[in-house]
């Protein structure tokens, strides 16, 4: 049997027969891959943690027909300090369901994972760290890994420079000026605000000071953005 370790995060988990699990893991080296804890409901199991999403290790997996045997994990992190914040936890629950939506099988992305980890890390380790901004710089970075990178600089229906109202056209993700039809108006506010954060990297974040309305408005323009990208209604955040 061919056998392999992978480093990875697990984006979910679900009952598998009586006590077993299985679990996706977003892993560097394969992308996204299924595989099976055995008897791990059981009381005296010693890769409960495994289960659980968020979970950061070096996976040992041994090829079965249909997935991997995980046989161990070398854990690395839990981040067991979102479990404190409910908000938190939600928002870091969205990037781990965005990279099970991009990661189709087969599809291997280093760009996208150490984006993921970055972006955990920063959430749950640095000071004064605001997890809507991360959650919109991940979402920015994740339309630029697929190809649909936001452009701040000019209208994407005639190329020329911004003047005056700008407008975004949520069905081609993309701003336009005010000489061009479709779209709705974005404030300055807003549009400036994607900018900056666009620009700025996920250990700086902490100095973009933005309104609890603009955070909101910006995040929900991002989240429509990636929903109609993947053609995928996000459960928890689109009605």
């Amino acid at each position: 049997m061919e056998e392999l370790t992978v480093t990875g995060i697990v984006l979910s988990s679900m009952p598998y027969k009586d006590k077993d699990k299985l679990i996706h893991i977003f892993s560097v080296e394969l992308g996204v891959v299924t595989g099976i804890l055995k008897g791990v409901s059981a009381p005296t199991s010693k890769l409960k943690f495994a289960s659980q999403p968020f979970c950061f290790g070096k996976f040992d997996l041994v090829k079965a027909k249909d997935f991997y045997v995980v046989k161990g994990v070398d854990l690395v992190d839990t981040f067991f300090d979102l479990t404190s914040d409910y908000e938190s936890y939600k928002l870091c629950s969205l990037m781990l369901e965005i990279c099970k939506v991009v990661m189709k099988p087969n599809i291997i992305s280093e760009s996208l994972f150490l984006t993921l980890l970055k972006s955990l890390q920063n959430i749950v380790y640095s000071e004064n760290v605001n997890a809507k901004l991360c959650i919109i710089k991940f979402m920015l970075t994740v339309l630029k890994i697929i190809g649909y990178e936001l452009n701040f600089d000019t209208c994407d229906n005639c190329g020329l420079k911004f003047m005056g109202d700008i407008k975004f056209d949520v069905y081609s993700g993309t701003f336009r000026c005010s000489n061009c039809s479709g779209g709705v108006i974005v404030s300055k506010q807003d549009f400036v605000t994607l900018k900056i954060i666009q620009n700025t990297s996920f250990e700086k974040l902490n100095s973009v000071k933005v309104s609890l309305d603009c955070q909101d408005r910006i995040f929900e323009l991002c989240l429509r953005d990636l929903s109609s990208r993947l053609n995928y209604k996000f459960k928890s955040f689109i009605e």
